[in-house]
């Protein structure tokens, strides 16, 4: 009898644990999808809130391109429509400075990477922390998502695009769209789930030894 007990508060545990909400993760990206400014279908080198140009990665002083996908050969997969074009007047970088984040903890970094026809070879290379951690290369026409485990190595750290000279055209490729560094999501539900349990258990136990104390009291009486 008590064994169904146990298995009972088992299986409630178990819907409880389905039922809670998820917590939604954050992404700690600025404009990760490149949707400001809003370009209106067309294109334009200039300021991109959350993004700029270091130059140095690579030298290259540059602008941030941002432009509609379907300028640089690729279809929408973003808010807007729009992405970034690494190669703007020149072979240049792209960088964001991530902050927020806690020292050790590993984060997922994803993005989408498409190569531009008629530009030639291209490849990006892109860094967190001034580590290389991922090299996106061909892909014309489409898009390649992308995705990489990074550990802060500080409470903020600096994402970089960075293009490689391959010989291409040099302010003609390597777009890149939906950006986006998220920490795991916790087990839904973590948060409320264990003082529920808790009462579960609890209430359980009441019932459990007002039932010993009922099976006692019945062995006590006397036989008629």
């Amino acid at each position: 009898m008590f064994a169904n007990r146990s298995v009972s508060i088992a299986c409630i545990a178990a819907a409880l644990l389905i039922a809670a909400p998820a917590k939604a993760a954050v992404n700690l990206i600025t404009n990760g999808d490149f949707s400001s400014p809003n370009e209106n279908g067309n294109w334009a080198i200039g300021a991109v809130p959350g993004w700029t140009n270091l130059a140095i990665y690579n030298g290259s002083a540059d602008g941030v391109e941002v432009g509609k996908s379907t300028i640089y050969g690729l279809t929408c997969i973003s808010t807007n429509c729009q992405s970034l074009e690494v190669n703007a007047n020149v072979l240049g970088d792209v960088v964001q400075t991530v902050t927020g984040l806690t020292i050790g903890q590993s984060y997922e970094l994803t993005w989408d990477y498409g190569g531009r026809s008629g530009g030639g070879a291209q490849e990006l290379d892109v860094d967190f922390g001034g580590k290389q951690v991922a090299t996106d290369t061909g892909s014309l026409g489409a898009w390649t998502h992308n995705s990489v485990w990074v550990t802060a190595a500080a409470s903020s750290e600096t994402l970089a695009f960075v293009s490689v000279n391959l010989g291409g055209a040099a302010s003609y490729g390597n777009e890149v769209t939906n950006v986006s560094l998220v920490a795991p999501s916790p087990l839904p539900g973590a948060g409320w789930l264990t003082p529920a349990l808790m009462l579960i258990a609890r209430a359980a136990r009441r019932r459990v030894l007002g039932g010993r104390d009922r099976a006692s009291a019945r062995r006590a009486e006397p036989s008629a």
